[in-house]
């Protein structure tokens, strides 16, 4: 019996939809499993056979998951399924899926034939950006000078309200800066969605997509809004990867 019907007898852990022409990467899957193409009509899943979806979860297995479909979308498109999507067998995908479905999947892989994703992160450097509010704000100054070389438990109210000036000033500033990158990033991006922050450090966390031949383009504009930023803000770029931000669940 052949490795291939060895594994078409375990349960098919499923990366993502794809053209039915899509070269199958050289990557091991999840389980260490071997990547295999499934047609469904006019399109194909990529599927690896699991022999114990218990270790789905695992954060090696998150990577795997991701290093699979970010290495398809190298070379073309692929709609990422959610991380631990298990079927039977690739009959029971097949079922799930109604040929009005297939057509729907079809259309999102014409749609995104062209472009890959990018995850920009943008940071402040606080020290920089401290500095820059000390200066411009005199109440700021102030209260810095105030409570510095204090006992921790003294200026209580005082640190409070440096505090909240400081954060207010952070988010002030971010409104400006995010508005002059996502307005230098436009003519080189399809399309640009940002991501909630938490920290108020945060400048800017977005998926960008970007199309094919304009890889080196963007790549070029990042670095020089990078360079033109250098001590205040610290970018990282991550790409190319599947399309996660752009695709309904499939």
């Amino acid at each position: 019996m052949t490795a291939a019907v060895e594994a078409d007898k375990l349960s098919q852990y499923v990366y993502g939809i794809v053209p039915s022409d899509t070269p199958v990467p050289d990557v091991a899957g999840v389980g260490g499993g071997r990547v295999r193409l499934r047609t469904l009509g006019d399109v194909a899943a990529l599927v690896s056979g699991v022999p114990d979806p218990e270790v789905i979860g695992l954060p090696a297995e998150v990577r795997a998951h991701a290093a699979v479909l970010d290495a398809v979308a190298q070379a073309g498109p692929v709609l990422p399924m959610r991380f631990g999507t298990v079927v039977p067998d690739v009959d029971a995908l097949r079922e799930a899926l109604a040929p009005d479905g297939v057509a729907h999947l079809q259309e999102d892989l014409d749609r995104l034939a062209d472009a890959v994703q990018y995850t920009l992160t943008v940071r402040y450097r606080q020290e920089a950006v401290i500095a820059e509010l000390v200066e411009e704000q005199p109440e700021i100054r102030r209260l810095r000078e105030a409570t510095a070389g204090v006992a921790p438990g003294a200026a209580y109210y005082e640190r409070i309200r440096l505090g909240e000036l400081v954060v207010h000033g952070f988010e002030q500033k971010r409104v400006g800066d995010t508005a002059a990158l996502t307005d230098a990033l436009g003519p080189v991006v399809l399309d640009l969605r940002a991501r909630e922050t938490g920290q108020v450090e945060d400048v800017l966390e977005a998926a960008v997509l970007v199309r094919r031949g304009e890889q080196r383009r963007f790549d070029d504009t990042v670095e020089a809004l990078a360079s033109q930023r250098v001590g205040r803000m610290t970018f990282r770029l991550v790409g190319p990867q599947a399309p996660y931000d752009f695709v309904a669940e499939v």
